[in-house]
């Protein structure tokens, strides 16, 4: 018989450890979407066709008070660093940098929008072992700006390719290799849609074509009906406030047609977007990963107002470029005698549906108003999710958390040292308590900063200020949509409530 050497047997029972304890630890898969409103999806109160969003819903956890910061590239640099930022910095770690240091394979499918050059700023630098996407922040969804793969720039690579559609194939590729390995995965699938410019296939578009002829008033109003016939919100604490200013009469509006087909392209690219979903969560059964894979869904902001012209904010170039070469040109922006959603065109949803697709929520991206900076949310974890299925949490979250939620999810230190570099301390809030059905503390501060409007959310209470203009107070328990300023009836409150954010931007003292 075989005598085994103590150290031996000390090297074997700790590798036997280390195996036992990563098979505890879940996969875990962020999936962030584009520009969409608050009631798109179908578990949301929306029409769009969303099953396979629906279904993780039905057996998981919806938060309908989940914030972001209103604007696509901070909210990427805060879910990836756990710090309230606008870019990633030498000072700043990644989700995916930190979880590596912990074992875990890590990959990324889709928008980065947090540096421009694949070989000097990209994903492959920040801590992903494998990365499909766009670098910057929009482009055709025919012929994607900036694709890359890994740390080189590449070309689509079919003649039927649609972004979206690529995303998850993609996003499949890397679930199906992991497989293969014992360790525990990291997945971020950055989807561009509902993102301008207005891109689906023929047959999608044909699809929800009828459903808009009412118009976005109409919609706005039967969206907030079901939303409140199941379940979602409650008139008292959820009124739903007036249209936004600008949002012009649906009667009166002129080129109808042109409108609903737009508001029918944007339903497609949701809907195309759920099917990509769908097609992850097929290979996390097939691979027979689904049941300890943490899914977290949420947007980077609300619907998108824009209007766009000119080149389409430098993110149209390439196919201007093509197309001019072949004597042709791209319809940008409200060209009403061009229908949007070919490969020729180049348009956006617009102000008016947007103040729709927001229902009940006030404002859009850009403003830190619920409009702008919170989105419905959803968990699904079988294996760990600990709350009743189909729940709705009337707990809050944060993009920022995400750091600190993961690094609890896999046993996995915050490091004072990287590269050589400081790192920064992190602001993160982990949401593992309410993973485990339990609560966390209801005054944690979150803080708002983007493009000229500010907030800080504490307790029961929001302050929102737009410029450099009076605070708003908003009692969030009561009045989620933001609809009675109550500054007047508590002015120490927005006073101290006002203190916590100019420690964190306002002016350094000298």
């Amino acid at each position: 018989m075989r005598m085994w050497k103590p150290a031996v047997i000390v090297s074997l029972a700790l590798f036997v450890c280390s195996i036992l304890h990563a098979a505890e630890r879940p996969n875990i898969v962020i999936i962030l979407t584009d520009d969409m409103g608050f009631s798109d999806l179908g578990c949301f109160g929306g029409e769009i066709d969303t099953p396979n969003l629906d279904s993780l819903a039905a057996n998981g956890l919806r938060f309908t008070e989940f914030y972001n910061t209103a604007r696509c590239w901070p909210t990427r640099a805060t879910l990836m660093s756990g710090i309230y930022s606008n870019g990633l910095g030498k000072k700043q770690v990644t989700v995916a940098q930190v979880l590596r240091t912990a074992g875990y394979d890590t990959g990324m499918v889709g928008k980065w929008h947090l540096g421009m050059n694949p070989k000097k700023d990209g994903p492959i630098q920040r801590g992903f072992d494998d990365f499909y996407g766009t670098m910057t922040g929009a482009g055709s969804f025919f012929d994607p700006y900036t694709l890359a793969r890994n740390d080189e720039f590449t070309e689509v690579d079919s003649k039927d390719y649609y972004y979206t559609d690529k995303i998850a194939e993609e996003a499949v590729r890397q679930i199906e290799g992991w497989a293969k390995s014992e360790k525990p995965f990291f997945q971020y699938v950055a989807f561009t849609a509902a993102h301008w410019p207005l891109h689906a296939p023929e047959k999608s578009i044909q699809k929800y074509m009828k459903m808009y002829e009412g118009g976005w008033e109409k919609l706005r109003e039967d969206r907030y009906a079901r939303m409140l016939k199941m379940g979602i919100i409650d008139k008292e604490r959820f009124p739903l406030p007036e249209r936004e200013r600008g949002v012009k009469d649906w009667e009166t509006i002129d080129h109808k047609p042109w409108r609903i087909r737009n508001m029918a392209v944007y339903a497609a690219m949701v809907d195309h977007m759920d099917q990509a979903v769908g097609r992850i969560v097929a290979a996390l059964k097939k691979t027979k990963q689904l049941e300890n894979t943490f899914i977290i869904y949420f947007h980077d902001n609300g619907a998108c107002p824009e209007h766009l012209g000119g080149n389409g904010w430098n993110t149209a170039n390439n196919i201007i470029a093509k197309a001019k070469k072949e004597g042709k040109t791209i319809a940008i922006g409200d060209k009403f005698d061009v229908p949007m959603g070919g490969p020729m065109t180049y348009g956006s949803v617009g102000h008016n549906w947007a103040c729709s697709q927001n229902t009940p929520m006030r404002r859009y991206k850009m403003n830190v108003h619920n409009g702008g900076a919170c989105t419905p949310a959803i968990m699904h974890w079988p294996a760990g999710l600990k709350t009743k299925p189909g729940s709705i949490s009337d707990q809050r979250g944060h993009v920022v958390d995400m750091l600190a939620t993961c690094m609890e999810l896999a046993g996995a230190k915050y490091p004072k040292e990287l590269d050589g570099n400081e790192i920064a301390p992190h602001e993160s809030l982990s949401l593992v308590p309410i993973i485990q059905g339990k609560k966390n503390d209801p005054d944690h501060v979150y803080i708002f900063n983007h493009s000229g409007t500010h907030a800080i959310v504490k307790g029961e209470f929001k302050i929102v200020r737009e410029g450099r203009g009076a605070w708003n107070l908003y009692h969030l328990a009561k009045d989620r949509t933001e609809s009675k300023n109550v500054a007047a009836e508590h002015p120490e409150l927005v006073t101290s409530m006002a203190a916590l954010w100019e420690a964190r931007w306002g002016k350094k003292k000298k």
